[in-house]
């Protein structure tokens, strides 16, 4: 599939700040929220005619999306958007399991208010969440998960998170209208990690982090298999 400049003008034009920094974050956004679908091929001459800019920060742009596992350079093809399978959901949130946890050693020795702040996270909700709530639940979800990796104070790691992050988001996004059923259970898990932070149990905290994340695991994998069956090209 190509995108043409006719098919991207809901991308908008760029503003005058850091023109690549500005190309990177709405062409990111556009992959993560679907506008641009996997194995979808990207033309630098369209994307500088959309979005009225030079093709050189377009390239440099896409070269950060490539070094992100975004999109792949294909010859003279050009650019593809970056397929998910299965195995891919596996491996992400096996490497969640490995990095989350490296901040709830530091937590537990957070200062009172900032450890109840963070604990705080999911306070607003109840565990009747309705679809309008979603979105919003979902934002504190990035924030608290983000939270953890940032607290091990590793800067690799927090980088390497952030990375991984965009991808579980394009998965969530592909799957958004079929999530619903997961929330209320979400909901319950993060009480019990915040819980176990309150007490200042570390091992409680990461036990039940890595139980809530492999939960996640199984339940996107089952959501996924159902999109795929449904659009396999997605993985390919």
């Amino acid at each position: 599939m190509w995108y043409t400049g006719h098919q991207m003008t809901s991308l908008g034009r760029i503003e005058a700040r850091s023109i690549r920094d500005q190309v990177y974050a709405k062409l990111e956004q556009a992959v993560v929220d679907g506008t641009f679908r996997p194995n979808s091929v990207l033309s630098d001459r369209h994307l500088s005619e959309t979005l009225g800019v030079s093709r050189t920060p377009i390239r440099d742009a896409l070269h950060m999306l490539e070094s992100s596992g975004l999109v792949q350079r294909r010859g003279r093809i050009g650019w593809i958007v970056t397929g998910i399978s299965l195995r891919d959901v596996e491996e992400l949130f096996e490497l969640r399991c490995l990095l989350e946890p490296a901040g709830v050693a530091k937590i537990v020795h957070w200062s009172d208010e900032a450890l109840h702040k963070l604990a705080a996270t999911f306070d607003e909700f109840t565990p009747d969440l309705n679809s309008s709530q979603i979105p919003h639940y979902l934002v504190r979800d990035d924030a608290f998960h983000k939270a953890l990796c940032t607290a091990s104070e590793n800067g690799r790691l927090v980088h390497f998170y952030g990375v991984m992050a965009r991808q579980i988001h394009r998965i969530r996004e592909s799957v958004s209208y079929r999530y619903q059923g997961r929330v209320n259970q979400s909901l319950i898990e993060h009480r019990a990690i915040c819980a176990a932070l309150l007490k200042r149990d570390e091992q409680a905290a990461t036990q039940a982090l890595v139980a809530h994340l492999g939960t996640a695991k199984d339940k996107f994998i089952e959501l996924y298999a159902q999109l795929l069956e449904e659009h396999p090209d997605a993985a390919a």
